[in-house]
């Protein structure tokens, strides 16, 4: 084959691959709209290939079940959370820590950030844990978002180990203090969310978030000489 038939054919496979990307990210979007105003019990696929106006046919290409649909649009979100925790891990790792209030920034820096990637995602994987429908997914699909959320709290936990074992933060219940940092943070995004209508509630939102970082580095952070105003999470927006 000549270098040009080759180019042609590359050419031909490449955007074939951008238009299959953008048909994907074109049914979740449609996906996350319907599930929001029907519901996900009450969403068919009928539902979701009209929205994201494309036939059923093509539609299954793409998605088998509803159930592999919203675990595709699930997964990206709930894998971020856990690179983020990897990251600051790694950076305790590295020695990159010499103040305990900063190591619980960047934790909730990556956890705003990961929120600000989906926000629609992070809210119905929410509501699936906390209404319980996750249970209504198929058995293999629900068994691997858990393993995946399972891992996330795992890192967690030896991330918050190696900081109390190193001198930054106070000695707790690692389980406990895991389970506190993202449970303060959910509580924060559900009130957002309850207060959607008001326009100023992305701003207390961030005032909030600030005050939740501040009580909560007052409660575990070891050295208490530490200032209190080093640095700020409200500059860590999504990058």
């Amino acid at each position: 084959m000549s270098n040009k038939r080759l180019a042609h054919k590359q050419a031909i496979q490449l955007r074939k691959r951008r238009e299959r990307a953008g048909r994907i990210q074109s049914i979740l979007g449609a996906a996350k709209a319907v599930f929001f105003s029907k519901g996900y019990i009450k969403t068919s696929m009928d539902d979701i290939a009209l929205e994201a106006q494309v036939s059923k046919p093509t539609l299954y290409q793409h998605f088998k079940t509803k159930d592999h649909l919203f675990f595709s649009l699930m997964i990206p979100v709930v894998k971020d959370t856990g690179r983020r925790l990897e990251e600051v891990e790694k950076r305790l790792a590295d020695g990159g820590y010499a103040s305990g209030r900063k190591l619980i920034e960047d934790v909730y820096r990556g956890f705003r950030n990961s929120y600000e990637m989906d926000p629609d995602a992070f809210r119905i994987n929410q509501l699936f844990q906390h209404s319980g429908l996750v249970w209504e997914l198929d058995p293999a699909i629900r068994q691997q978002l858990q393993e995946i959320g399972k891992y996330n709290y795992t890192v967690g936990r030896r991330l918050i180990q190696k900081a109390m074992s190193s001198g930054l933060l106070k000695k707790r219940n690692v389980y406990q203090t895991v389970d506190m940092l993202w449970g303060g943070f959910l509580g924060i995004i559900q009130i957002r969310d309850i207060k959607s209508h008001n326009k100023a509630a992305g701003e207390h939102f961030l005032g909030t978030l600030e005050l939740l970082v501040n009580t909560m580095a007052d409660a575990l952070v070891a050295d208490q000489n530490e200032d209190p105003h080093s640095s700020s999470i409200l500059s860590g927006g999504a990058q």
